[in-house]
């Protein structure tokens, strides 16, 4: 028994070298995404192997040899702009290729255009401001607030009361978003599903356009529980529907019943967003002053509750963290947040960030950029406190303060719109109109 032991044990090890030696599998490489420098490419053995080597090449030059098993997504970078390149990938066996994949032709994304043209307007008098905006396209677009104008055919006071406005391409509309009976209350933020299907925050509660009339959902009625405010929407339809609002307050609407959700926080949430699917969600927020001053949060929905992401007790980056985060957008498997201390990007599929610091993002830091759409990788937009707009085009940034300057800095910003190289700005200038300011990117 002693002499056949190591001998059973010798081949056995023989056995299985020579086997792992002649594995083989079909491999197929496909295009997981391609930005402007980068290509992230998806390497799919069709069996599942015991750990090989695998080599990349691009344009017939191996770029990348890395160990796998089974599927995996490879990353290429420090690529050209607009440039085809060709890929394929091998299976080696020591210095041999003994299996390879398709060949796979890919072409990096463009940069796109930092050319940006504005048609400034104001609407209202007397304190009138606007907090939110919706586009459809260029020519149907909501601006909400609270807004005043003089109209001297009245026979009492001369001065009306709106609350929204809708621009049809030639004119501006006023609107009054209230139920029958009412009163005209500002309105802090609107969501848009279809003209019959529109949502308002109006103080802590929501209001909905319904096609026939707008139908404020309350606690009197059993329905909306109430919240301090309601600062910001998100849903993928009316039956699955976010509030967020003042004090961490969450509540959501999945077309019968408003259930309050617990937030795990007293921060002010103040914007939300979401994937397409709605399977993951995100929220951000931040106190200025009173009860958890210059505290900020980020929080994440996993399994039907809120998960905090990222906290911190102050709003200004320091050795210890990097700051505040004001604002998310959803693309693709990842959500893009602004934060004072940089640019920040988390992959919550492989749960990887990365934080690209002020110094390189033309100025993205301090209280200013509080909102962000990603409309793709190469097409980044922010707004600034002060109506400063950020582009990044997927190879650099540029800040437009064109707005700011003809304001004289005179003029606050609250939100702002991007559709289809249709943008709109709204805020207020300190003197007391409302401000919408139109812009076309070429």
């Amino acid at each position: 028994m002693k002499k056949t032991f190591p001998f059973l044990l010798l081949f056995s090890a023989c056995f299985l070298f020579n086997k792992e030696n002649e594995q083989n599998t079909d491999l197929t490489l496909s295009l997981h995404s391609a930005g402007v420098t980068s290509i992230n490419l998806n390497v799919s053995p069709e069996d599942s192997l015991s750990f090989f080597t695998f080599e990349l090449s691009r344009n017939d030059s191996v770029v990348k040899t890395l160990s796998i098993q089974s599927n995996t997504l490879i990353k290429d970078t420090g690529l050209n702009p607009n440039t085809a390149y060709t890929y394929k990938g091998y299976w080696m066996n020591g210095t041999k290729r003994v299996g390879e994949s398709n060949t796979l032709n890919v072409t990096t994304m463009d940069t796109t255009s930092h050319n940006f043209t504005w048609e400034i307007d104001t609407l209202g008098e007397y304190g009138s401001y606007l907090n939110d905006v919706w586009i459809v396209d260029e020519n149907d677009i909501w601006v909400v607030g609270a807004l005043s104008i003089d109209d001297s055919t009245l026979n009492y006071e001369g001065h009306l009361n709106y609350n929204a406005a809708h621009w049809d391409g030639n004119e501006w509309e006023f609107r009054k978003v209230m139920q029958p009976g009412g009163y005209v209350i500002p309105v802090s933020c609107i969501y848009y599903f279809d003209e019959n299907d529109i949502w308002f925050g109006q103080g802590g509660l929501p209001i909905q356009w319904n096609g026939d009339e707008y139908y404020m959902f309350m606690p009197s009625n059993g329905e909306h529980p109430g919240q301090p405010t309601i600062n910001a929407i998100w849903g993928t339809s009316s039956s699955n529907m976010y509030f967020v609002g003042r004090r961490g307050s969450i509540v959501h609407y999945d077309g019968t019943e408003f259930v309050q959700m617990e937030s795990g926080t007293n921060v002010n949430l103040k914007n939300i967003h979401g994937s397409g699917d709605g399977e993951f969600v995100f929220a951000t927020g931040f106190t200025i002053s009173g009860e958890n001053a210059g505290q900020t949060v980020a929080l994440e929905l996993i399994d039907n509750e809120w998960q905090t992401l990222y906290s911190y007790h102050t709003t200004w980056p320091n050795n210890e963290s990097t700051g505040g985060v004001y604002a998310c957008y959803v693309y693709g498997d990842t959500v893009y947040f602004n934060r004072t201390g940089g640019f920040w990007k988390f992959n919550y599929l492989t749960r990887e960030s990365t934080i690209i610091p002020p110094e390189n993002t033309g100025g993205l830091s301090g209280f200013g950029f509080q909102k962000i759409i990603v409309a793709n990788t190469n097409d980044i937009h922010f707004i600034a406190n002060g109506f400063s707009y950020l582009h990044f085009n997927g190879g650099s940034w540029y800040v437009d303060h064109s707005v700011n300057t003809y304001f004289l800095s005179e003029c606050v910003s609250n939100n702002f719109d991007y559709e289809a190289n249709s943008i709109t700005m709204v805020g207020y200038i300190t003197l007391g109109k409302g401000i919408v300011v139109l812009g076309r990117h070429k």
